[in-house]
């Protein structure tokens, strides 16, 4: 077997079809976080003595 055909090998095994989904739940999860530090920040972070 060839270096070159190694390779090839290589990124066939690599490439896949999107699964839906998936990215929609990215998208919520990072919104989800930005939410929570953009409150997290807003609020103050001081703890009361």
């Amino acid at each position: 077997m060839t270096q070159k055909n190694n390779d090839h090998q290589d990124w066939e095994m690599l490439g896949h079809d999107p699964v839906p989904g998936y990215k929609t739940a990215f998208y919520i999860a990072v919104l989800v976080s930005v939410i929570y530090l953009a409150v997290a920040f807003f609020s103050g972070g001081s703890v009361p003595h």
